[in-house]
């Protein structure tokens, strides 16, 4: 029986506005009524994240900056996985001469050394504002706390820049693209499927009783943790094949959630009649 819904955020939950649609609330009102919670896993900070379930009345465990940083229900910090100063200081060299919108993630800020009108364009899909932080090649060193560098472009110099990190750097990196114009960079082993496997084992939880829902390469991670995977149509072809189902919207792979566990129960009646 399926008793956690995970959820990304953007092109899963969140529509064009950064807003929960009334059908999207209106099926996770139902799944909350039937006791099943929420899990929302996105490469999002966690303050960003709760400003969403603020918004739509909702409380829900946390996956934030792509599996960095895991937080429970009631807000609760359960674990993060940062960079090493010194690999973080390493990839910053090898990123810093692309022509890139170049953020620099904490737990609670995106970083950047100046504003252009490319990143303002990236700031106005986000909730925060970015930090302007002249000096952050010399932070890199021990003053700042990284647990993500996500790079904004032509998808062209992205794979560029992806192929050199995984020649110069791969053996201690993860690396997403995460949306049609970004690439994430995470130390090795975080990911949004990582930290997931640590929260239900937290909860006592097992794979076959969560539903994770996601449209880019961020959550394949996800998807491979549990049979009921479940991709948006709009989602690359390549992130599609790594999930058992397609759908159009959360209302409609949350529809799905009931009808397993209608029958479930059904089987496990039948079951216990024998």
């Amino acid at each position: 029986m399926i008793k956690l819904i995970v959820s990304d955020l953007d092109g899963t939950l969140l529509d064009h506005s950064k807003k929960v649609s009334p059908r999207e609330l209106d099926a996770l009102i139902k799944a909350k009524e039937a006791g099943i919670r929420l899990c929302l896993a996105s490469g999002r900070m966690n303050i960003e994240m709760q400003q969403v379930l603020e918004e739509i009345g909702h409380q829900a465990y946390s996956v934030s900056q792509n599996g960095a940083f895991i937080h429970l229900e009631d807000g609760t910090f359960l674990k993060s996985q940062l960079f090493q100063p010194d690999l973080a200081y390493q990839v910053y060299q090898v990123l810093k001469d692309f022509d890139l919108v170049k953020l620099v993630c904490s737990g609670e800020a995106n970083y950047i050394t100046h504003l252009t009108p490319a990143s303002d364009e990236v700031q106005a899909r986000t909730f925060q504002p970015f930090i302007v932080k002249e000096d952050i090649e010399q932070s890199l060193k021990g003053e700042l706390a990284v647990c993500k560098f996500s790079q904004f472009g032509k998808m062209e110099t992205l794979l560029e820049l992806k192929a050199l990190m995984e020649k110069m750097l791969g053996d201690q990196l993860e690396m997403f693209i995460s949306d049609k114009d970004c690439l994430d960079i995470m130390p090795l082993d975080v990911s949004k499927g990582s930290s997931l496997l640590v929260l239900i084992e937290k909860l006592g939880l097992q794979p076959e009783e969560i539903a994770c829902f996601g449209d880019s390469f961020n959550d394949v991670s996800m998807f491979g943790i549990t049979p009921h995977s479940f991709a948006m149509k709009g989602a690359h072809p390549e992130v599609k094949q790594k999930a058992v189902y397609h759908v159009d919207s959360v209302a409609e792979a949350i529809g799905h959630v009931f009808a397993y566990n209608e029958k479930y129960v059904s089987e496990q009646k039948g079951t216990s009649l024998v």
